[in-house]
């Protein structure tokens, strides 16, 4: 295995961490207004949270080609992950279902994380889910085996970053001390793995461009484009 090959996989193995420690759903499962998304809590100011935030995003992801096709379930889990690979949301592939920290755990890990604390909690909290949620959708609208994680990371970081408030997402680009990428080589799986803060900066960036947006999002759901850096 090659040292470029080996870098590759901990940023792989990174994301998988998020996938373990979860646990069963809650009592109480309601939908939104639209009947394809379920939201399994028994906190009904939470529930309605969650059903704001995803019919805010719809618009976009279907600008994106990403439609809701499919029921999607968010549910909720004490922790994600190991204590030393914090996760604060996690899409369960081909489950329909996305699992997120509930709030408290969620504020406790915003604030033990070193990436993240220049933006605030409930903003956080909130561009989550639709990080989660574009994950979803680009499972279901997805034409072809996306080639790497920095493919579809690209697409749910770039969302999560649209989702903030102006304010909030200035505090983060600066945080990270992003500018716009010059090439698709600067939006790679080792940056991912290394820095997604700064990943997530990037494709925002990468992705606001008038010349890429949607279309670019297009190309990578019909597997057009990739950010896989070694191909076979």
């Amino acid at each position: 295995m090659t040292p470029e090959t080996r870098m590759q996989l901990i940023g792989v193995f990174a994301l998988l961490l998020c996938a373990f420690h979860l646990v069963g759903a809650n009592a109480g499962t309601s939908s939104c207004e639209m009947p394809l998304v379920l939201v399994d809590t028994d906190d009904q100011e939470l529930q309605v949270r969650i059903c704001k935030t995803v019919t805010s995003v719809l618009p976009m992801l279907e600008k994106c080609q990403l439609k809701l096709t499919n029921p999607v379930t968010i549910s909720f889990s004490k922790q994600l992950g190991s204590p030393d690979n914090r996760c604060f949301g996690h899409y369960l592939r081909g489950k329909g279902r996305v699992v997120l920290l509930e709030p408290k755990a969620f504020e406790q890990a915003h604030k033990a994380s070193e990436s993240w604390t220049a933006i605030p909690a409930a903003e956080h909290f909130d561009a989550i889910v639709v990080h989660e949620f574009t994950h979803a959708l680009v499972d279901q609208n997805a034409l072809v085996e996306l080639s790497c994680s920095a493919d579809e990371e690209y697409i749910a970081y770039a969302m999560q970053v649209a989702s903030l408030s102006e304010p909030t997402r200035s505090a983060l680009l600066t945080s990270v001390g992003a500018s716009i990428p010059t090439s698709t080589e600067e939006l790679n799986p080792l940056i991912l793995g290394f820095s997604p803060t700064a990943f997530a900066a990037r494709s925002w960036l990468h992705f606001s461009n008038p010349e890429n947006g949607c279309a670019f999002v297009g190309k990578i759901i019909r597997g057009e484009v990739t950010f896989w850096m070694y191909p076979e």
